[in-house]
């Protein structure tokens, strides 16, 4: 994430952050409370379910689940969102001022709500191709607001790195952490050791090391993992990345150009 990303975070905007470590059980935490921040599933329209279900099921046939393929370049599978639509899209959206999991003002007319895996290949380059060039057309401007969700179903490590980004949004560096996984993904991914190199991201980061390990054992790290993983499930996410744009649903690393459409067309809808 580039430094002048981290500055568009002020108050109704989300903290910025760095990178760190994450040791973690194996598979998401179960929540108190499923729909913390999210949406019961009986405030999703059928039409809105199966839309996104569509469009999860047309993204993992593009991306084919092969980290060495090409990515997809199709469109959105959602050329026209209807109001009650773009209405669940708003509700969707947490806006809270102080998340250390988001970027742009928490007032910004659109919200594009980002559900990823830290061991997802599609999500690095989504990550650190697209998602800047989107901080800088639209959330420096204060038109867009990314919230990122952890949506950790690849395995044990990704339910690591997960809580690890927890652990470090608590110590307001989820992005610098953000950052720095997706870096060494291939490197954590290969490594005998994982929780060696996730110590020396913390280190790098300059993370008080011993409060992160604190956080990273805190149950309330799993929990909140687990609320995201499961309002995720709600609207049917089944892999990642996966990103709702106020009620659009877009599914995997597709082209800059999907996203940049998909925002300038709620823009549009909200008036901006």
């Amino acid at each position: 994430m580039p430094k002048d990303a981290r500055s568009a975070r002020s108050d109704g905007g989300a903290k910025s952050a760095k990178a760190t470590k994450g040791k973690g059980s194996g598979g998401p935490a179960k929540p108190k409370d499923a729909r913390r921040g999210g949406v019961s599933p009986l405030l999703i329209g059928g039409a809105v379910v199966v839309a996104l279900v569509v469009a999860v099921v047309v993204g993992l046939r593009l991306e084919g689940g092969d980290p060495d393929g090409e990515s997809p370049d199709a469109a959105s599978v959602v050329d026209h969102i209807d109001a009650e639509q773009r209405e669940w899209g708003q509700a969707l959206a947490r806006r809270t001022a102080d998340d250390p999991m988001a970027l742009g003002s928490a007032d910004a007319p659109v919200v594009l709500v980002a559900y990823s895996d830290f061991a997802c290949p599609y999500c690095a380059t989504w990550a650190q191709e697209t998602q800047p060039e989107l901080v800088k057309r639209y959330v420096d401007s204060g038109d867009l607001r990314i919230e990122w969700r952890e949506f950790p179903y690849l395995g044990e490590l990704s339910q690591t790195l997960s809580v690890g980004a927890v652990a470090a949004g608590e110590q307001d560096a989820f992005w610098e952490y953000q950052e720095a996984v997706f870096d060494r993904q291939d490197e954590l991914k290969s490594a005998s050791d994982p929780d060696g190199v996730l110590d020396e991201i913390v280190e790098e980061l300059g993370l008080d090391s011993e409060r992160f390990q604190e956080d990273l054992g805190a149950e309330r790290s799993g929990i909140s993992v687990g609320h995201d993983f499961v309002e995720g499930q709600q609207i049917g996410v089944s892999a990642t990345p996966a990103f709702v744009i106020n009620g659009d649903p877009v599914m995997g690393a597709q082209p800059l150009d999907v996203f940049v459409r998909s925002v300038d067309t709620a823009l549009a809808a909200a008036g901006e």
